[in-house]
Protein backbone atom coordinates (compact mmCIF):
# COMPACT_ATOMS: atom_id res chain seq x y z
CA UNK A 1 0.00 0.00 0.00
CA UNK A 2 1.78 3.23 -0.93
CA UNK A 3 2.58 5.70 2.08
CA UNK A 4 0.21 8.23 3.05
CA UNK A 5 0.79 11.70 4.82
CA UNK A 6 -1.78 11.24 7.32
CA UNK A 7 -0.43 11.61 10.70
CA UNK A 8 -3.17 10.06 12.67
CA UNK A 9 -3.09 6.67 12.91
CA UNK A 10 -6.78 5.67 12.26
CA UNK A 11 -6.42 8.56 9.39
CA UNK A 12 -3.96 6.69 7.82
CA UNK A 13 -5.90 3.63 8.04
CA UNK A 14 -9.09 5.05 6.61
CA UNK A 15 -6.35 6.40 3.50
CA UNK A 16 -5.48 3.07 3.03
CA UNK A 17 -9.13 1.84 2.97
CA UNK A 18 -10.09 4.66 0.27
CA UNK A 19 -7.58 3.67 -2.11
CA UNK A 20 -8.33 -0.19 -2.31
CA UNK A 21 -11.50 0.94 -3.05
CA UNK A 22 -10.08 3.78 -5.84
CA UNK A 23 -7.95 1.04 -7.26
CA UNK A 24 -10.65 -1.78 -7.70
CA UNK A 25 -14.31 -0.61 -7.66
CA UNK A 26 -15.57 -3.83 -8.05
CA UNK A 27 -14.97 -4.88 -4.47
CA UNK A 28 -17.65 -7.43 -3.51
CA UNK A 29 -16.30 -9.15 -0.16
CA UNK A 30 -14.95 -7.82 3.15
CA UNK A 31 -13.41 -9.98 5.72
CA UNK A 32 -11.11 -9.33 9.04
CA UNK A 33 -7.20 -10.86 8.55
CA UNK A 34 -6.32 -11.83 12.11
CA UNK A 35 -3.77 -10.03 13.76
CA UNK A 36 -2.43 -11.41 16.91
CA UNK A 37 0.75 -8.50 17.52
CA UNK A 38 -1.19 -5.30 17.36
CA UNK A 39 1.37 -3.25 18.98
CA UNK A 40 4.20 -4.16 17.48
CA UNK A 41 2.44 -3.93 13.97
CA UNK A 42 0.96 -0.77 14.07
CA UNK A 43 4.10 0.80 14.05
CA UNK A 44 5.23 -0.76 10.97
CA UNK A 45 5.82 1.46 7.66
CA UNK A 46 6.04 -1.25 5.36
CA UNK A 47 3.06 -3.15 7.02
CA UNK A 48 0.24 -3.55 4.65
CA UNK A 49 -3.05 -3.27 6.83
CA UNK A 50 -5.17 -3.50 3.70
CA UNK A 51 -4.80 -6.33 1.32
CA UNK A 52 -6.78 -6.66 -2.42
CA UNK A 53 -6.65 -9.82 -3.93
CA UNK A 54 -9.37 -10.98 -6.72
CA UNK A 55 -11.66 -8.71 -5.40
CA UNK A 56 -11.65 -9.62 -1.73
CA UNK A 57 -10.49 -7.22 0.39
CA UNK A 58 -9.18 -8.31 3.61
CA UNK A 59 -8.58 -5.72 6.76
CA UNK A 60 -6.01 -6.51 9.34
CA UNK A 61 -8.17 -6.69 12.47
CA UNK A 62 -4.98 -3.99 14.29
CA UNK A 63 -6.92 -1.87 12.04
CA UNK A 64 -10.22 -2.13 12.84
CA UNK A 65 -10.32 -0.12 16.64
CA UNK A 66 -8.18 3.28 15.19
CA UNK A 67 -10.20 3.37 12.25
CA UNK A 68 -13.62 3.33 13.52
CA UNK A 69 -12.82 5.59 16.21
CA UNK A 70 -11.24 8.18 13.73
CA UNK A 71 -14.50 7.96 11.13
CA UNK A 72 -16.98 7.43 13.72
CA UNK A 73 -15.84 10.83 15.45
CA UNK A 74 -15.75 12.80 11.89
CA UNK A 75 -19.20 11.97 11.52
CA UNK A 76 -20.18 12.59 14.66
CA UNK A 77 -18.56 15.97 14.25
CA UNK A 78 -20.56 16.56 11.13
CA UNK A 79 -24.01 15.71 12.93
CA UNK A 80 -22.86 18.41 15.32
CA UNK A 81 -22.22 21.12 12.72
CA UNK A 82 -24.93 20.13 10.46
CA UNK A 83 -26.44 23.60 10.72
CA UNK A 84 -22.99 25.23 10.52
CA UNK A 85 -21.23 24.97 7.53
CA UNK A 86 -20.11 21.41 7.85
CA UNK A 87 -16.14 21.08 6.45
CA UNK A 88 -17.04 17.17 5.06
CA UNK A 89 -17.74 16.93 1.58
CA UNK A 90 -20.78 14.00 0.08
CA UNK A 91 -17.86 12.41 -0.89
CA UNK A 92 -16.03 12.49 2.34
CA UNK A 93 -19.39 11.52 4.55
CA UNK A 94 -19.56 8.77 2.26
CA UNK A 95 -16.56 7.07 2.91
CA UNK A 96 -16.29 7.43 6.50
CA UNK A 97 -20.10 5.99 6.61
CA UNK A 98 -18.39 3.09 4.63
CA UNK A 99 -15.68 2.67 6.63
CA UNK A 100 -17.86 2.77 10.16
CA UNK A 101 -19.97 0.12 8.50
CA UNK A 102 -17.55 -2.07 7.54
CA UNK A 103 -16.44 -2.46 11.34
CA UNK A 104 -20.05 -2.11 12.87
CA UNK A 105 -22.92 -2.68 10.76
CA UNK A 106 -25.26 -2.12 13.99
CA UNK A 107 -24.36 2.03 13.77
CA UNK A 108 -27.85 3.31 12.81
CA UNK A 109 -26.67 6.80 13.18
CA UNK A 110 -24.38 6.02 10.30
CA UNK A 111 -27.58 3.97 8.29
CA UNK A 112 -29.15 6.93 8.71
CA UNK A 113 -26.79 9.36 7.63
CA UNK A 114 -26.79 7.24 4.44
CA UNK A 115 -30.51 7.94 4.29
CA UNK A 116 -30.04 11.24 4.47
CA UNK A 117 -28.11 11.51 1.83
CA UNK A 118 -30.24 9.09 -0.55
CA UNK A 119 -33.18 11.92 0.41
CA UNK A 120 -30.76 14.56 -0.69
CA UNK A 121 -30.35 12.99 -4.36
CA UNK A 122 -26.28 12.81 -3.38
CA UNK A 123 -26.19 9.78 -2.98
CA UNK A 124 -27.09 7.16 -5.55
CA UNK A 125 -29.37 4.18 -4.58
CA UNK A 126 -27.47 1.91 -6.68
CA UNK A 127 -24.10 2.89 -4.77
CA UNK A 128 -25.65 2.31 -1.42
CA UNK A 129 -27.03 -1.08 -2.39
CA UNK A 130 -23.93 -2.01 -3.41
CA UNK A 131 -22.41 -1.06 0.06
CA UNK A 132 -24.80 -2.18 2.09
CA UNK A 133 -24.42 -5.75 0.39
CA UNK A 134 -20.77 -5.44 0.90
CA UNK A 135 -21.34 -4.97 4.98
CA UNK A 136 -23.64 -8.37 4.33
CA UNK A 137 -20.78 -10.00 3.36
CA UNK A 138 -19.04 -9.16 6.48
CA UNK A 139 -21.60 -8.91 8.75
CA UNK A 140 -24.39 -11.69 7.25
CA UNK A 141 -27.15 -11.52 10.54
CA UNK A 142 -26.81 -7.61 10.56
CA UNK A 143 -30.66 -6.54 11.36
CA UNK A 144 -29.99 -2.90 10.83
CA UNK A 145 -28.37 -3.52 7.59
CA UNK A 146 -31.72 -5.37 6.47
CA UNK A 147 -33.73 -2.91 7.68
CA UNK A 148 -31.79 -0.66 5.67
CA UNK A 149 -31.68 -2.45 2.33
CA UNK A 150 -35.32 -2.96 2.48
CA UNK A 151 -35.95 0.76 2.78
CA UNK A 152 -33.49 1.52 -0.06
CA UNK A 153 -35.31 -1.05 -2.32
CA UNK A 154 -38.75 0.61 -1.63
CA UNK A 155 -37.10 3.88 -2.88
CA UNK A 156 -35.59 2.18 -5.74
CA UNK A 157 -39.50 0.59 -6.54
CA UNK A 158 -40.72 3.73 -6.19
CA UNK A 159 -38.56 5.28 -8.81
CA UNK A 160 -38.52 2.23 -11.39
CA UNK A 161 -41.79 0.70 -10.59
CA UNK A 162 -42.05 -2.74 -9.25
CA UNK A 163 -42.34 -4.98 -12.83
CA UNK A 164 -39.37 -2.92 -13.48
CA UNK A 165 -37.42 -3.19 -10.14
CA UNK A 166 -38.45 -7.15 -10.36
CA UNK A 167 -37.00 -7.75 -13.73
CA UNK A 168 -33.71 -6.07 -12.98
CA UNK A 169 -32.83 -6.68 -9.48
CA UNK A 170 -34.74 -8.95 -7.91
CA UNK A 171 -32.67 -12.39 -8.93
CA UNK A 172 -29.81 -10.48 -7.19
CA UNK A 173 -31.29 -9.25 -3.94
CA UNK A 174 -32.59 -13.24 -3.36
CA UNK A 175 -28.63 -14.26 -3.99
CA UNK A 176 -27.45 -11.91 -1.87
CA UNK A 177 -29.73 -13.50 1.05
CA UNK A 178 -29.21 -16.84 0.23
CA UNK A 179 -25.40 -16.23 0.90
CA UNK A 180 -25.86 -14.84 3.61
CA UNK A 181 -27.84 -17.43 4.96
CA UNK A 182 -25.09 -19.57 3.77
CA UNK A 183 -22.78 -17.66 5.87
CA UNK A 184 -24.63 -18.37 9.27
CA UNK A 185 -26.60 -21.14 9.69
CA UNK A 186 -30.22 -20.43 10.95
CA UNK A 187 -29.90 -16.39 10.14
CA UNK A 188 -33.14 -15.56 10.88
CA UNK A 189 -32.37 -12.21 9.76
CA UNK A 190 -31.64 -12.79 6.51
CA UNK A 191 -34.63 -15.28 6.02
CA UNK A 192 -36.98 -12.86 7.20
CA UNK A 193 -35.53 -10.56 4.63
CA UNK A 194 -36.11 -12.92 1.74
CA UNK A 195 -39.80 -13.91 3.05
CA UNK A 196 -40.27 -9.91 2.87
CA UNK A 197 -39.59 -9.89 -0.97
CA UNK A 198 -41.48 -12.56 -1.89
CA UNK A 199 -44.57 -11.32 0.10
CA UNK A 200 -43.81 -7.96 -1.15
CA UNK A 201 -42.97 -8.73 -5.24
CA UNK A 202 -43.90 -12.98 -5.71
CA UNK A 203 -46.62 -13.66 -3.60
CA UNK A 204 -49.47 -13.44 -6.31
CA UNK A 205 -46.84 -15.23 -8.80
CA UNK A 206 -47.08 -18.43 -9.21
CA UNK A 207 -44.44 -19.36 -11.99
CA UNK A 208 -41.99 -17.32 -9.69
CA UNK A 209 -43.13 -18.88 -6.34
CA UNK A 210 -42.57 -22.41 -7.69
CA UNK A 211 -39.42 -21.07 -9.19
CA UNK A 212 -38.21 -20.19 -5.86
CA UNK A 213 -39.76 -23.65 -4.18
CA UNK A 214 -37.48 -25.25 -6.23
CA UNK A 215 -35.04 -23.25 -5.27
CA UNK A 216 -35.48 -24.10 -1.65
CA UNK A 217 -36.12 -27.83 -2.43
CA UNK A 218 -32.78 -27.73 -3.53
CA UNK A 219 -31.23 -25.49 -0.86
CA UNK A 220 -32.95 -27.42 2.29
CA UNK A 221 -31.29 -31.00 0.95
CA UNK A 222 -28.03 -29.65 1.60
CA UNK A 223 -29.43 -27.76 5.00
CA UNK A 224 -31.15 -30.45 6.66
CA UNK A 225 -30.81 -29.02 10.35
CA UNK A 226 -31.38 -25.25 9.55
CA UNK A 227 -34.80 -24.66 10.47
CA UNK A 228 -34.88 -21.20 9.12
CA UNK A 229 -34.76 -22.60 5.41
CA UNK A 230 -37.47 -25.37 6.26
CA UNK A 231 -39.78 -22.42 7.38
CA UNK A 232 -39.23 -20.17 4.21
CA UNK A 233 -40.60 -23.23 2.01
CA UNK A 234 -43.47 -23.27 4.47
CA UNK A 235 -43.69 -19.45 3.53
CA UNK A 236 -44.00 -20.14 0.14
CA UNK A 237 -46.77 -23.13 0.13
CA UNK A 238 -49.19 -20.82 2.04
CA UNK A 239 -49.00 -18.81 -0.83
CA UNK A 240 -48.71 -21.52 -3.57
CA UNK A 241 -52.01 -21.93 -1.93
CA UNK A 242 -53.60 -18.63 -2.88
CA UNK A 243 -52.75 -18.98 -6.20
CA UNK A 244 -53.08 -22.86 -7.15
CA UNK A 245 -55.95 -24.67 -7.88
CA UNK A 246 -57.61 -27.11 -5.35
CA UNK A 247 -55.86 -30.49 -7.31
CA UNK A 248 -52.41 -28.50 -7.71
CA UNK A 249 -52.36 -27.75 -3.97
CA UNK A 250 -53.33 -31.80 -3.65
CA UNK A 251 -50.52 -32.54 -5.68
CA UNK A 252 -48.23 -29.72 -4.26
CA UNK A 253 -48.57 -31.19 -0.74
CA UNK A 254 -48.20 -35.28 -1.83
CA UNK A 255 -44.78 -33.70 -3.55
CA UNK A 256 -43.98 -32.49 -0.11
CA UNK A 257 -44.74 -35.36 1.72
CA UNK A 258 -42.67 -37.40 -0.66
CA UNK A 259 -39.87 -34.73 -0.34
CA UNK A 260 -40.02 -35.10 3.49
CA UNK A 261 -40.15 -38.78 3.94
CA UNK A 262 -37.56 -39.26 1.64
CA UNK A 263 -35.23 -36.72 3.71
CA UNK A 264 -35.90 -38.45 6.84
CA UNK A 265 -34.92 -41.34 5.53
CA UNK A 266 -32.02 -40.18 4.01
CA UNK A 267 -30.44 -38.51 6.78
CA UNK A 268 -31.69 -39.94 10.10
CA UNK A 269 -31.87 -38.15 13.53
CA UNK A 270 -32.59 -34.36 11.92
CA UNK A 271 -35.56 -33.07 14.36
CA UNK A 272 -35.93 -30.15 12.02
CA UNK A 273 -36.98 -32.46 9.11
CA UNK A 274 -39.99 -34.31 11.77
CA UNK A 275 -41.10 -30.67 12.61
CA UNK A 276 -41.39 -29.87 9.00
CA UNK A 277 -43.69 -32.92 8.56
CA UNK A 278 -45.76 -31.87 11.39
CA UNK A 279 -46.62 -28.97 9.30
CA UNK A 280 -47.58 -30.67 6.56
CA UNK A 281 -49.89 -33.01 7.81
CA UNK A 282 -51.26 -29.55 9.65
CA UNK A 283 -51.72 -28.07 6.39
CA UNK A 284 -53.52 -31.17 5.09
CA UNK A 285 -55.72 -31.81 7.45
CA UNK A 286 -56.74 -28.03 8.40
CA UNK A 287 -56.27 -25.84 5.75
CA UNK A 288 -56.60 -27.91 2.18
CA UNK A 289 -58.41 -30.67 1.90
CA UNK A 290 -60.65 -31.78 4.81
CA UNK A 291 -62.40 -35.07 4.13
CA UNK A 292 -60.67 -35.50 1.34
CA UNK A 293 -61.50 -39.08 0.32
CA UNK A 294 -58.81 -41.92 -1.20
CA UNK A 295 -60.86 -42.31 -4.48
CA UNK A 296 -60.84 -38.72 -5.21
CA UNK A 297 -56.92 -38.99 -4.43
CA UNK A 298 -57.01 -41.71 -6.96
CA UNK A 299 -58.98 -40.05 -9.48
CA UNK A 300 -56.33 -36.89 -9.23
CA UNK A 301 -53.29 -39.17 -9.79
CA UNK A 302 -55.43 -41.29 -12.70
CA UNK A 303 -54.31 -38.86 -15.20
CA UNK A 304 -50.67 -38.96 -14.71
CA UNK A 305 -48.76 -41.42 -17.10
CA UNK A 306 -47.14 -44.75 -15.74
CA UNK A 307 -43.49 -45.71 -16.10
CA UNK A 308 -42.55 -41.80 -16.53
CA UNK A 309 -38.82 -42.26 -16.40
CA UNK A 310 -38.69 -38.23 -16.05
CA UNK A 311 -40.25 -38.00 -12.80
CA UNK A 312 -39.93 -34.94 -10.56
CA UNK A 313 -38.86 -37.19 -7.37
CA UNK A 314 -36.42 -39.13 -9.64
CA UNK A 315 -34.92 -36.19 -11.24
CA UNK A 316 -34.54 -34.21 -7.72
CA UNK A 317 -33.03 -37.59 -6.27
CA UNK A 318 -30.89 -37.83 -9.17
CA UNK A 319 -29.52 -33.96 -8.54
CA UNK A 320 -28.96 -34.46 -4.65
CA UNK A 321 -26.38 -37.42 -5.55
CA UNK A 322 -24.70 -35.93 -7.90
CA UNK A 323 -24.83 -31.63 -7.95
CA UNK A 324 -22.22 -29.46 -6.82
CA UNK A 325 -22.59 -27.78 -3.21
CA UNK A 326 -23.60 -24.25 -4.86
CA UNK A 327 -26.12 -21.87 -3.76
CA UNK A 328 -28.66 -21.65 -6.73
CA UNK A 329 -29.94 -18.26 -7.70
CA UNK A 330 -33.61 -17.72 -8.44
CA UNK A 331 -33.43 -18.43 -11.97
CA UNK A 332 -31.24 -21.05 -11.88
CA UNK A 333 -33.95 -23.80 -11.77
CA UNK A 334 -36.45 -21.90 -13.73
CA UNK A 335 -36.69 -25.08 -15.90
CA UNK A 336 -37.06 -27.58 -13.14
CA UNK A 337 -39.57 -25.25 -11.81
CA UNK A 338 -41.45 -25.58 -14.89
CA UNK A 339 -41.33 -29.67 -14.95
CA UNK A 340 -43.13 -29.24 -11.56
CA UNK A 341 -45.64 -27.08 -12.91
CA UNK A 342 -46.08 -29.63 -15.58
CA UNK A 343 -46.14 -32.80 -13.02
CA UNK A 344 -48.93 -30.87 -11.09
CA UNK A 345 -51.08 -30.25 -13.56
CA UNK A 346 -50.98 -33.88 -15.21
CA UNK A 347 -50.64 -35.84 -11.56
CA UNK A 348 -47.74 -38.05 -9.38
CA UNK A 349 -47.82 -41.78 -10.43
CA UNK A 350 -47.61 -42.16 -6.45
CA UNK A 351 -48.08 -40.56 -3.21
CA UNK A 352 -45.15 -41.39 -0.64
CA UNK A 353 -42.74 -44.41 -0.33
CA UNK A 354 -44.82 -45.96 2.75
CA UNK A 355 -47.95 -45.85 0.13
CA UNK A 356 -46.16 -48.17 -2.57
CA UNK A 357 -45.58 -50.75 -0.57
CA UNK A 358 -49.04 -50.89 1.10
CA UNK A 359 -51.96 -53.29 -1.03
CA UNK A 360 -55.09 -52.15 -2.37
CA UNK A 361 -56.60 -53.92 0.66
CA UNK A 362 -54.93 -51.84 3.05
CA UNK A 363 -53.82 -48.56 1.35
CA UNK A 364 -54.39 -45.58 3.84
CA UNK A 365 -55.58 -41.89 2.46
CA UNK A 366 -52.04 -40.35 2.70
CA UNK A 367 -51.29 -37.68 5.44
CA UNK A 368 -54.17 -39.05 7.22
CA UNK A 369 -53.18 -40.32 11.11
CA UNK A 370 -53.19 -43.91 10.50
CA UNK A 371 -50.88 -43.41 7.81
CA UNK A 372 -48.70 -41.13 9.29
CA UNK A 373 -48.65 -43.94 12.32
CA UNK A 374 -47.99 -46.58 9.81
CA UNK A 375 -44.75 -44.30 8.70
CA UNK A 376 -43.92 -43.86 12.07
CA UNK A 377 -43.93 -47.27 12.91
CA UNK A 378 -41.57 -48.13 9.85
CA UNK A 379 -39.13 -46.04 10.58
CA UNK A 380 -39.19 -47.67 14.18
CA UNK A 381 -38.69 -50.46 12.57
CA UNK A 382 -36.20 -49.73 10.28
CA UNK A 383 -34.04 -47.95 12.82
CA UNK A 384 -33.21 -50.97 15.49
CA UNK A 385 -29.83 -50.39 15.54
CA UNK A 386 -27.57 -48.19 18.68
CA UNK A 387 -27.18 -45.52 16.02
CA UNK A 388 -31.18 -45.49 15.20
CA UNK A 389 -31.94 -44.19 18.84
CA UNK A 390 -32.39 -41.20 18.23
CA UNK A 391 -34.56 -41.36 14.94
CA UNK A 392 -36.65 -43.66 16.77
CA UNK A 393 -37.03 -40.92 19.45
CA UNK A 394 -37.91 -38.47 16.74
CA UNK A 395 -40.59 -40.70 15.29
CA UNK A 396 -41.75 -41.53 18.86
CA UNK A 397 -42.69 -37.83 19.72
CA UNK A 398 -44.00 -37.34 16.35
CA UNK A 399 -45.96 -40.58 17.00
CA UNK A 400 -47.38 -38.79 20.61
CA UNK A 401 -48.15 -35.61 18.62
CA UNK A 402 -50.54 -37.18 16.06
CA UNK A 403 -52.45 -38.92 19.08
CA UNK A 404 -52.56 -35.63 20.62
CA UNK A 405 -53.93 -34.16 17.47
CA UNK A 406 -56.20 -36.55 16.49
CA UNK A 407 -57.58 -36.63 20.23
CA UNK A 408 -58.13 -32.80 20.12
CA UNK A 409 -59.75 -33.41 16.66
CA UNK A 410 -62.29 -36.03 18.19
CA UNK A 411 -62.70 -33.99 21.20
CA UNK A 412 -63.60 -30.71 18.92
CA UNK A 413 -60.92 -28.47 20.31
CA UNK A 414 -59.58 -25.67 18.09
CA UNK A 415 -55.94 -27.03 17.41
CA UNK A 416 -52.88 -24.92 16.06
CA UNK A 417 -49.64 -24.97 15.52
CA UNK A 418 -46.99 -22.70 16.74
CA UNK A 419 -43.70 -21.37 15.35
CA UNK A 420 -41.75 -24.47 16.17
CA UNK A 421 -44.66 -27.08 15.18
CA UNK A 422 -45.88 -27.60 18.97
CA UNK A 423 -48.98 -27.80 18.91
CA UNK A 424 -51.00 -25.42 20.52
CA UNK A 425 -55.42 -25.84 22.06
CA UNK A 426 -57.72 -24.12 23.21
CA UNK A 427 -61.43 -25.96 24.09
Amino acid sequence: MAPTCCTELGEKYFCFLNQAFISDPEIDEVDVIPCFDCCGKQNKETEDFIILVNHKLGIKSCCLRPLFLFAYKMLLKRCREREKDCSLSVTETVQLSRAVLLVNAECYTVWNIRKELISAGVLSLEDDIKCSALVLSKHPRSAETFTHRRWTIEQLEKLKGQDEFVHRCLRGELAISLRAAESYADNYTAWSHRSWLVERFMKDRKKRLFCELQVMRKWTERHISDNCGFHHRQVLLKYLKNVCSHSEVLHLLLSELEFTSDLILTFPGHEVIWYHRRFVYHFWNKFCTPGTSLGTLQEISGSSKIGDNNSLENCNRMSRRSSPSTIPSLFDLASSSFNLLRELKSGFNSWTSVSKELTNDDMLVPLSTPSELRFCNDVVIRCQSVEGEIQRRFASNYKKWLLLQSKCSSDGCNVGMSSTGEVATES
